[in-house]
């Protein structure tokens, strides 16, 4: 069989599901699942296939979508065929920066242009064609944009989900909520999505009305207002906007007056279609004092989560950063900041820019020795670094009087259950790898079960102190198996 064979059958099966997503009016949910995945080549019956992940690879793989596209192709050319996955995270931002270059030599021909001792109409010939150069949003950070972000396991669906909303606002994402524990990227995300709106406006929306606030700096409006008796300005702000994101909803709690506001706002918005962009610590069932009604609208949409980064990812944040900021740093520091610093991605950055801001003030180059004591506040002292699963499953089964086998089988009975989501939770704190390697170290379960697990432990420390004293026994006993 041909390589051109083959690429015809893969472009006619990718065609026809999109026709059935597009009839069932969800273009965009193709384009989340399928819209970044590329034939690149064919070997008898494996075709080789660019995934931006292994994440994403094992998300349509679980839910069939891999499998249905083997089958069609099946019903094509009558041969089963294999899909041999290669994973580039990079697919949407190279060709984003691709844009970003293309736009920076413009700009600099348009001034060597301006430079130039041309005539007027020749300047105006030189200029026509090249794009106006919009304002900055005056409360959007420069910086927030989708080609600065950077795309790990533990962000992938978030990523999908808000460059998809950019894309067609106001229709499938509505609202959109982004939910995860403080320092993962969750104003950046969204205020990505507030940049490339305001820069790349929808068709019949030159100038879009865009605002973003949080929920503090939005009760202080609200509650001036209702002093001033200018609710009416208040509202009427807010009900005309194109696009509304707002940070920090959690701190909504024992709000009425606000929230009776924000439901009327949500509703006038619905109506006209604006997109909606919310952030939250926790996923919006999770929020107490709340209306139902309110919580109603926050959950009609799509709500999707940040988790805590994995080693590679961490890398590749410091490797962009440093780059960024024009700054070489060694392999070395890079690694050590990127072991030691786990679960927040803004202390992540806070560490590597001590160490860039003490190399420009000292001008001295930087050891891995001197970035220890430059970061010696930071570096965790313990070594969970070294925490296998295996270790980890062993002291929890010790602890709780159950067998491997037990942890790792499939009863739902609380006696089993538990410890086998504590285990996920101290695997997926105590040690690098990732919820799919993780479920295939627990019997080969789907990673989205693994990821529930973790979830399930993290909602019963917000409430209860006595699991909280359980993990840190648990840990200590952990740590202290390795001396054994």
């Amino acid at each position: 069989m041909s390589n051109q064979n083959f690429k015809d059958f893969w472009d006619e099966v990718l065609n026809n599901i999109h026709q059935e997503y597009i009839s069932n009016n969800n273009s965009i949910e193709f384009d989340l699942w399928y819209g970044r995945i590329n034939y690149i080549e064919d070997s008898n019956s494996e075709l080789t296939v660019s995934f931006p992940s292994e994440f994403m690879f094992n998300q349509l793989n679980t839910k069939g979508y891999i499998q249905n596209i083997k089958d069609r192709i099946k019903v094509l050319c009558s041969m089963d065929v294999t899909i041999k996955p290669v994973y580039n995270n990079e697919i949407l931002k190279e060709n984003l920066n691709k844009s970003i270059e293309s736009e920076n030599i413009i700009k600099k021909e348009n001034s060597s242009n301006d430079n130039r001792e041309n005539s007027k109409s020749n300047v105006e010939c030189n200029t026509q064609n090249i794009p106006v150069e919009r304002k900055k949003h005056p409360q959007l950070k420069e910086e927030y944009t989708f080609e600065r972000f950077v795309v790990g396991e533990n962000n992938e669906y978030a990523y999908s989900a808000s460059v998809a909303v950019s894309k067609e606002p106001g229709k499938k994402y509505n609202p959109l909520l982004i939910y995860g524990e403080t320092g993962l990227g969750k104003t950046h995300l969204m205020q990505s999505i507030g940049n490339f709106l305001y820069s790349n406006p929808p068709e019949g929306k030159e100038n879009p009305q865009i605002c973003y606030t949080n929920l503090d700096n939005l009760l202080n409006e609200f509650t001036k207002s209702l002093r001033d008796k200018t609710m009416e300005r208040f509202t009427k702000k807010y009900r005309n906007l194109d696009v509304l994101l707002i940070d920090d909803i959690q701190f909504l709690s024992k709000k009425e007056g606000l929230q009776n506001e924000l439901f009327y706002t949500f509703e006038a918005l619905s109506q006209k279609n604006a997109q909606m962009v919310f952030t939250c610590d926790k996923h919006i069932s999770e929020l107490k004092d709340v209306e139902a009604r309110l919580i109603s609208r926050f959950s009609q949409g799509n709500a999707v989560d940040l988790q805590s980064p994995n080693y590679e990812t961490r890398k590749a944040i410091l490797e962009k950063k440093s780059q960024e900021q024009g700054i070489s740093i060694s392999e070395e520091i890079i690694d050590l900041i990127a072991k030691s610093i786990k679960s927040n991605v803004r202390e992540l950055e806070g560490c590597l820019n001590k160490v860039i801001g003490y190399a420009e003030l000292t001008k001295k180059p930087l050891s891995v020795d001197l970035a220890k004591k430059l970061l010696v506040d930071n570096i965790k002292t313990g070594t969970d670094e070294t925490v296998t699963i295996d270790t980890i499953l062993k002291v929890v089964c010790n602890y709780y009087n159950i067998t491997i086998a037990d942890i790792k089988g499939t009863a739902r009975n609380p006696k089993f259950a538990m410890p086998r989501h504590i285990a996920v939770y101290l695997s997926r704190k105590m040690t690098d790898r990732t919820f799919t390697e993780i479920a295939g170290e627990l019997g080969g379960r789907d990673h989205t079960t693994i990821m529930n697990s973790n979830k399930k432990i993290e909602s019963i420390l917000q409430t209860d102190e006595s699991m909280n004293d359980t993990i840190e026994i648990i840990k200590n006993k952990i740590r202290d198996y390795k001396k054994i």
